[in-house]
């Protein structure tokens, strides 16, 4: 090996690490945007969900910063298989915690349309079903982050909690819409706001098949998407 070989390994693993820490600072933003909403629809604060709204601009830059990141690295280094796959892999998760973003913000503006607070049962559920996306995001990135197989097979196979809990919220949705007709348009948009957050965690089991690939180079068998 060449006196410039491991001066070089070391740049790659510089910008492989700031690579790490934009999709950090992403997910940080995600989860805390998803916070915020909860704790609004908790509280019934509908004067709380245009701060939701407007924090989608900070991931939407760090996606768009991240990717700049990413195309410099390959053009500039050339990257060996696995540092490539982890290049694209960050790219591809990154792109996965902008659609978070992007549901949440659909959900805010759902929230602001309706009579806040909205029924304590109602609100329960979806804070059961958002605290459950919220774990399933932090537990995808996590394993991302440390190339954890075992853990990304972890995240994965929990969704399927996550998919039980959204179809019995909307059984109940539609049940009472159908009981109660002036409570049609509340029910759907409460449809809309449900099926957000169970995007939500299939947007975490993608990253969790980015982490399984990167650590092992396979995707998990099956599907648990949809």
């Amino acid at each position: 090996m060449s006196e410039a070989a491991p001066h070089t390994l070391s740049v790659v693993d510089a910008d492989l690490h700031q690579l790490e820490r934009g999709i950090n600072r992403m997910a940080a933003s995600a989860r805390a945007q998803l916070a915020r909403l909860l704790a609004a629809l908790r509280r019934g604060a509908a004067d709380e969900l245009a701060a939701v709204i407007a924090d989608d601009a900070e991931i939407d830059a760090w996606r768009r910063q991240l990717d700049d990141q990413a195309i410099a690295l390959i053009a500039r280094l050339q990257p060996l298989a696995r540092d490539l796959r982890v290049i694209v892999a960050a790219q591809r998760v990154a792109r996965e915690l902008e659609r978070v973003g992007d549901h949440v913000k659909r959900m805010a503006k759902r929230l602001r349309q309706m009579q806040l607070p909205l029924p304590a049962e109602i609100v329960s559920r979806l804070q059961w079903i958002g605290g459950q996306a919220q774990s399933l995001l932090s537990q995808a990135v996590e394993a991302f982050q440390r190339s954890d197989a075992a853990g990304a097979e972890r995240a994965w196979a929990d969704d399927a909690e996550l998919d039980r809990m959204y179809r019995g919220l909307i059984a109940e949705l539609l049940a009472r819409m159908q009981k109660e007709p002036i409570w049609v348009e509340t029910g759907v948009g409460l449809v809309m706001v449900a099926k957000s957050l169970e995007r939500i965690g299939d947007h975490a089991t993608n990253i969790a098949e980015e982490a399984r690939c990167v650590a092992i180079g396979e995707r998990p068998p099956g599907d648990r998407r949809g």
